[in-house]
């Protein structure tokens, strides 16, 4: 076995995206040393927007009543029905204004180039014009670039595989490169993990795993590593699905409604204020839910119309159609239809363990108002964590979380840092390993189809007890085939890891949706033998850790505490446990 490769930094970032890029920039801007490791190739396009975003959520604080922080602080628990960790939501809001001037200061322009000034629009449930749509192509490239030019140093194409954890206190991971096959040990001050939510989760209408609505490449491994060294993860039963055009998961939905589309029923019926009495412009959840209820009805195909929108917007709709999906314009091309003149046909995505449906509210790592997890000097921002929002929350979070990093490493000094167990570390190495040289026909892609249709029907849109009791038996049944999995090569091994951290996502998120018995925030997580929401007994957090077994044990908090008094690493630790889930 080759040496490994050591490395002793001030700060870790795992995860190179928008959340990891802005969480680097406060430690870069003290002068420390910053190392990130990412599983893409070039930092300034990777990450679920490495090529580009066209709306970016903000109070600016313009003068009007409703772009504050305060105003639509009050409007945060409805539209996060309740679970939703306040404190920490406050503190992004009120750092918005800022981060958004310092990214502009990096060079993203958020104007709109027709008229000089911010196009911002009303979308999904918000009380106020609170997104901007922008040609944002360069949006990740900017920050990336920025990053670059503080000199942090950058582990691409490698995949973090475990946290080193002592005492509750973070000091490090082990990584290996999937394109050299090198392993390397990072010791460090602070730790952050910033990898995004859980996708190729469950099956899609063009049953392409990597034609996924969001990040295809974000497979749980920020929350899969977290949970293994007791990290605290909440909201985990809330999964999120959007529409999309049929055969073709890209994203888009949000400038489409924040414009003013139509969605239409096979009779040509404008069906959504049935279900809302915000149509269109009501939260991500209640439009899948009833797109969902209305095939069931019989009611489908399903179409988004744009017929009646006026020539500019449906212009300046057309120029940004690529911005996150740059293949788009030619699907439609290759389809012989076109959105100015036909109605498009949609279909519901895949699932992603992401946000719930709606900002503010994420399902991931519990942090802090720092970003800090229940694991002291273990970091956390972006959709991997509990207060997403999108790419404005992984920004603004991000950059809260490095500045609570630049503080923990601060406070560390110059404490030696634990020794790496080597003989723990040439074990996880081992294993991954042993996937080159079996003798099985039971490949990766394989293993993680069996995974997909198990969410599919057990514990999508639609869940019960007795399907959620399936798929957990049956998730863990797959556990116990991972030492039969064969791989080819290096990207292989990579594969399966992803296939593992997704695997045991989902068992997660079953038995957190086992332990919430009612339904609430529509397709997040509807259960049909609990199909009333019960705000006396389930305005709460579930919050699920590592049991002494190695599964997953839930215990509950209500929803009006900060996550953070779960902590064990805080004075208040009164979290209610559920001993067994039926």
């Amino acid at each position: 076995m080759t040496e490994w490769r050591t490395i002793d930094t001030d700060l870790l970032v795992i995860g190179g995206g928008v959340a990891g890029s802005m969480l680097a920039i406060p430690a870069l801007e003290a002068g420390l040393d910053v190392t990130i490791c990412e599983k893409g190739r070039v930092l300034d396009n990777c990450g679920s927007v490495g090529c580009g975003v066209d709306h970016y959520l903000t109070v600016m604080e313009s003068g009007a009543e409703w772009d504050t922080a305060e105003f639509l602080m009050k409007h945060i628990p409805t539209l996060t029905d309740g679970i939703v960790d306040l404190d920490v939501t406050r503190r992004v809001l009120e750092e918005m204004p800022r981060i958004l001037r310092k990214i502009e200061g990096m060079g993203v322009d958020f104007k709109d180039p027709r008229t000089g000034d911010y196009s911002r629009h009303p979308s999904f449930g918000l009380p106020g014009a609170y997104h901007i749509n922008f040609e944002g192509t360069d949006f990740k490239r900017r920050i990336g670039k920025h990053v670059r030019a503080g000199k942090a140093t950058l582990l691409m194409r490698t995949m973090a595989l475990q946290l080193l954890v002592e005492d509750n206190v973070c000091y490090g991971a082990l990584a290996f490169c999937f394109r050299t096959g090198e392993w390397v040990a990072v010791r460090a001050k602070a730790i952050a993990v910033t990898t995004g939510d859980v996708n190729r989760l469950s099956m899609n209408a063009s049953g392409l795993a990597f034609d996924s609505w969001h990040f295809p490449f974000n497979t749980g491994d920020a929350q899969a590593m977290g949970y293994k060294v007791g990290a605290q993860l909440a909201n985990m039963e809330f999964t999120e699905a959007t529409l999309t055009p049929k055969g073709f998961s890209a994203q888009g939905l949000n400038a489409l409604v924040s414009m003013g589309a139509y969605f239409l029923n096979k009779t040509g019926e404008r069906f959504m204020f049935r279900y809302d009495k915000k149509g269109e412009n009501a939260r991500r959840a209640v439009l899948a839910d009833a797109v969902v209820n209305e095939y069931l009805l019989g009611n489908g195909p399903i179409y988004v119309d744009c017929r009646h929108l006026p020539a500019d917007e449906l212009d300046h709709m057309e120029s940004t159609l690529q911005v996150d999906r740059y293949t788009l314009p030619a699907f439609y091309q290759q389809k012989g239809v076109h959105f100015r003149d036909t109605p498009i046909e949609v279909s519901i995505s895949e699932l992603t363990i992401r946000r719930s449906g709606l900002y503010f509210r994420g399902s991931g790592l519990s942090v802090d108002t720092s970003g800090e997890t229940s694991v002291e000097a273990l970091f956390s921002a972006g959709d991997c964590s509990t207060v997403s929002g999108g790419i404005a929350g992984a920004a603004v979070l991000g950059h809260i979380a490095g500045e609570g990093a630049v503080r923990r490493i601060n406070q560390r000094g110059n404490a030696a840092l634990p020794d790496v167990d080597w003989e723990s570390a040439n074990r996880l190495r081992a294993g991954a390993e042993a996937s080159l040289r079996r003798d099985s026909d039971l490949g990766w892609k394989a293993y993680e189809d069996e995974i997909r249709a198990t969410v599919t029907d057990y514990a999508g849109v639609r869940r019960t007890g007795k399907g959620l009791r399936l798929a957990l038996d049956t998730l863990q049944a797959l556990a116990k085939k991972e030492d039969t999995v064969k791989t080819d090569n290096l990207h292989g091994v990579m594969r399966f890891q992803e296939a593992r951290n997704i695997r045991l996502n989902a068992e997660i998120m079953t038995t957190a949706a086992l332990a919430r018995t009612e339904t609430r925030t529509r397709s997040a997580h509807r259960r049909l033998d609990y199909p009333e929401t019960d705000e006396a007994n389930w305005r709460k957090f579930v919050i699920v850790e590592q049991g002494g077994d190695g599964n997953p044990t839930v215990r509950t908090l209500d929803a009006t505490k900060p996550l953070s008094a779960a902590f064990a690493r805080t004075p208040t630790a009164s979290a209610g446990r559920i001993e067994h889930v039926n």
